[in-house]
């Protein structure tokens, strides 16, 4: 009868244990969640040529700028004469983000835009070898690609012969004081 009732008495704490563990794993999630919900804040501004999003964390701040159709340059990249901004959403966007840790500001950033134009691809290739003698043209063809590699980053030229025209995707990636 003894062995019995320390079987029955072990399942019981390995139970208890399961259990307290379940109940302390379901407390910290919920803590963490109302910390986090608390700590969050998230602002849109509706513009006339986009919206932004600003989302500011306990980590850090995260930044989107969208549809900007503003015809610029991106990360100092020239836009191509008379291409327009792409009608079904291309333009440009930014993303950003900012951690300030340990006293020391650490960030990164995206900006793209999306351009087409009808003149060939020889053109526009041709048109960024004269404006951006340094850059590597690392693919030539019906497709062609250039990039620079600067510090702490990246800048990309695509041009592609589409359907409807000469498609021109220009990003630049890296440290976000870069972009």
């Amino acid at each position: 009868m003894r062995v019995r009732d320390s079987q029955h008495s072990q399942r019981g704490g390995v139970l208890f244990g399961l259990l307290a563990s379940l109940v302390i794993v379901v407390c910290v999630l919920t803590f963490t969640g109302i910390y986090v919900a608390r700590n969050i804040k998230v602002a849109t501004h509706e513009r006339r040529d986009g919206s932004d999003v600003s989302i500011d964390l306990p980590g850090g701040h995260f930044s989107v700028h969208a549809h900007e159709k503003t015809g610029g340059s991106v990360a100092g990249i020239p836009s191509y004469p008379g291409a327009r901004v792409r009608e079904d959403g291309g333009g440009n966007a930014t993303f950003e983000w900012s951690s300030n840790r340990d006293g020391k500001d650490k960030g990164f950033a995206v900006s793209a835009q999306d351009m087409i134009t009808d003149d060939s691809v020889r053109q526009v290739a041709d048109f960024y070898r004269r404006q951006l003698p340094n850059w590597l043209v690392t693919k030539e063809g019906r497709e062609v690609k250039m990039e620079l590699q600067d510090g702490g980053y990246k800048r990309i030229i695509a041009i592609e012969a589409k359907r409807d025209g000469t498609h021109i995707g220009v990003a630049s990636f890296g440290q976000a004081a870069a972009n």
